[in-house]
């Protein structure tokens, strides 16, 4: 069963009716446009946090040039049975 719970917010006036424009236009609710907002909020962090830990182990394990051979050989093994 899908429980849901009310809360009540404070807004600055002109957020406000931002919100209330927005929901007009899309069809939406403010309860369906605020899910939707903190959906899209943390599907941002994940993705984030995503980027963040494939970066730092890319410093600290950085493509050598005989990954990019590698790579470079794998491509062209690859796409040469391709008809372009």
């Amino acid at each position: 069963m899908n429980h849901s719970t009310k809360f009540t917010i404070s807004l600055p006036a002109g957020e406000f009716q931002d919100l209330e424009s927005i929901c007009k236009k899309r069809g939406l609710s403010r309860s369906r446009f605020i899910l939707e907002a903190i959906r899209l909020w943390k599907e941002t962090k994940r993705k984030e946090k995503n980027a963040r830990i494939y970066v730092e182990g890319y410093q600290r394990m950085p493509e050598t040039s005989g990954h990019s051979e590698a790579w470079e050989k794998a491509s062209v093994d690859s796409f040469s049975h391709e008809d372009w």
